[in-house]
């Protein structure tokens, strides 16, 4: 097969099958550099089907990050949003309930969660957008990057509580 010009920006391999008892599989993620050279961002998107306490911890990134909560309907992502999902801002945790489809934008070196999905009455579409080519953030002063799951899906479950 002959090789074509651009064939290095084209990826479709981005769905994933982390097994996690509060997000439907399979989820589809992007790991930037990771995965197409020279990317700048990093982009998830899960559908959470459980309450979970994702974000234990506050923490910063380096760049602009976007936080993203939709309905589970794509013919109308905002009526079909049911849920309560605590969102901690600023060093003085600032606490944001979020009951609608929101977008949160989070500038560089702003701390942000603990990341609550406290209740999840219907389940809800997250996406957060990093845009980092490869995904860093620190945390009690220590700066952690995460490439994905290894190849079984598996990722160590210490951020997650409920």
């Amino acid at each position: 097969m002959t090789k074509k010009k651009y064939e290095q920006l084209v990826f479709s391999g981005f769905r994933e099958n982390m097994d996690l008892p509060f997000i439907a599989k399979p989820q589809a993620y992007f790991r930037g550099a990771h995965q197409i050279p020279g990317a700048g961002i990093n982009m998830g998107w899960q559908l959470f089907i459980k309450p979970i306490l994702l974000e234990t911890e506050p923490h910063t990134h380096k760049v602009d990050e976007y936080l993203i909560f939709l309905g589970n309907n794509p013919a109308d992502w905002f009526s079909s949003f049911d849920a309560e999902i605590d969102l901690f801002l600023g060093e003085e945790m600032e606490k944001y309930v979020i009951t609608k489809p929101t977008i949160v934008y989070i500038p560089p070196d702003m701390s942000h969660c603990p990341l609550d999905f406290r209740v999840i009455n219907q389940p809800v579409l997250f996406t957060a957008l990093l845009q980092e080519p490869v995904f860093t953030k620190t945390m009690n002063g220590k700066e952690f990057t995460f490439k994905g799951p290894d190849a079984g899906g598996k990722i160590s479950g210490d951020m997650f509580k409920r």
